[in-house]
């Protein structure tokens, strides 16, 4: 007994130093967005700027995301939008809001909040979204082609204060 122990032990050993590591249950994908004016379409001058993370499961079957938002003026609402850089696209998640009078945001403003496939929105057919999302799984396959981008709008810029395009992280 003392030696099957001493095996297994071994094994676990060799494994972790072979590179092999022990790996963590879930695997996550993380998705990130520097939110700026001169991402809108088209582009706005402010001195808002925000930043957003969205990190999926493993499975793509939910996610927590984070939003930040800097100098928000009467911010209303935030959402991702599925579109390529440069072009404007239809809602496809709700990050926050609608509020209509907004808040004034000057730091972080969402923090742990929780996504999953319920919370899709799939665009309509013909939209400029080129890609058919019906679930985070199809979400997550259109921010790692670049076509996704969190969009943060105010009272003053009902169409969007501040954008920037999601981008897998490594």
């Amino acid at each position: 007994m003392k030696k099957l122990w001493i095996v297994a032990i071994a094994a676990l050993v060799t494994t972790v130093l072979a590179g092999g590591g022990i790996r963590a249950a879930v695997e996550q994908q993380d998705f990130r967005a520097r939110l700026s004016g001169l991402e809108e379409v088209p582009p706005v001058v402010t001195d808002t700027t925000g930043k957003a993370e969205i990190v999926l499961n493993e499975d793509e079957t939910a996610g927590e995301y984070e939003l930040e938002v800097e100098q928000g003026v009467r911010v209303t609402q935030a959402h991702i939008h599925c579109a390529p850089r440069g072009v404007n696209g239809p809602v496809v998640v709700f990050l926050a809001g609608f509020h209509n009078r907004g808040w004034d945001v000057n730091g972080s403003w969402i923090e742990n909040a929780t996504v999953t496939d319920a919370n899709v929105m799939p665009p309509a057919a013909g939209s400029t979204c080129p890609h058919v999302i019906n679930n985070l799984r199809d979400l997550a396959v259109a921010m790692r082609a670049g076509d996704t981008y969190v969009n943060v709008h105010t009272v003053a810029r009902p169409g969007g204060e501040v954008r920037g395009q999601l981008k897998a992280e490594d």
